[in-house]
């Protein structure tokens, strides 16, 4: 008798620790949704929103765009805002990065995250997408759209990370 009520106290107190650290994991991985205009486009994968009167700065999930100061990346910024500067979008937000919600941006219905990509102006970023935009990559390859005309191309992350051990291999590395 002893042992089984031992067993429950154990069973109990188990049940208090486990209990809150399982709530605050599914607290992290809880979907935010907002909505609001677009204001401008830093580049291609981040903008500023004008969200309830705030302007939110976001970071497009799952994606990375060339950077300003890289080939092709003011056709990147140049294209994300043709799609969506001064429009009503909603976002699915789902942490932070630097200072940025990150989100995934959706115009009437469609997911500007997976057009970007889909008109070659983006790689996808599978260390966050789990690969999400992989196929939308090789689609954009295959039929040579954007920056895909080109063959040997820099990654964005390569381009940050010059001297990062897997970009010394190979310049298109992307995590």
């Amino acid at each position: 008798m002893r042992k089984i009520s031992t067993c429950l106290s154990l069973l109990l107190i188990l049940t208090f620790l486990v209990g809150p650290a399982e709530a605050r994991k599914k607290k992290k991985h809880q979907v935010q949704k907002l909505s609001g205009i677009v204001q401008k486009c830093h580049d291609g994968d981040t903008c500023r929103v004008l969200v309830n009167d705030k302007s939110l700065k976001i970071r497009f999930f799952g994606i990375d765009t060339p950077e300003l100061k890289q080939k092709y990346g003011k056709e990147a910024q140049a294209f994300t805002e043709s799609k969506i500067k001064n429009k009503q979008v909603d976002l699915e937000c789902e942490g932070t990065s630097y200072d940025r919600l990150t989100c995934t941006i959706f115009l009437e219905g469609r997911n500007i995250n997976r057009e970007i990509v889909l008109n070659g102006w983006a790689y996808d970023s599978t260390k966050y997408s789990k690969g999400m935009y992989a196929p939308d990559v090789e689609t954009a390859k295959a039929q040579h759209l954007g920056m895909w005309k080109e063959a040997n191309l820099v990654s964005p992350y390569c381009f940050r990370h010059k001297n990062s051990k897997p970009c010394k291999v190979r310049q298109s590395y992307m995590p």
